[in-house]
């Protein structure tokens, strides 16, 4: 009875135990394998969208710097014009005036 576990003698087990180790071995180094292979094909694939998301970054970036300038020439544009209609409202003003003392002359 010392000599057997379960029906098996040691010298079975230990067999049974180094083919396992062997075949769990070439199992882990299947799947590592397989991710690496996986991971490159996967990676090389993808390069084509990253090249792309980079070229949308920078052209968002450039889309967002031209919307700055184009905001700053804006408000500069915005200012002229609030100034020529403080202009035109005072020339209207002068207008007036000079329209109401020709009205009283006569």
């Amino acid at each position: 009875m010392l000599h057997t576990l379960l029906g098996y003698s040691w010298a079975e087990i230990a067999s049974f135990l180094g083919v396992m180790s062997i075949v769990g071995g070439f199992v882990l180094w299947l799947v590592n394998h397989g991710a690496k292979i996986f991971n490159r094909n996967v990676s090389s694939a993808l390069q084509p969208f990253g090249e792309q998301i980079r070229n949308l970054t920078k052209n968002i970036e450039q889309l967002n710097a031209n919307f700055k300038q184009q905001q700053s020439a804006f408000e500069r544009l915005e200012k002229r014009v609030d100034e020529h209609d403080r202009r035109l409202d005072r020339h209207h003003e002068r207008i007036k005036t000079l329209f109401e003392k020709g009205d009283d002359d006569k």
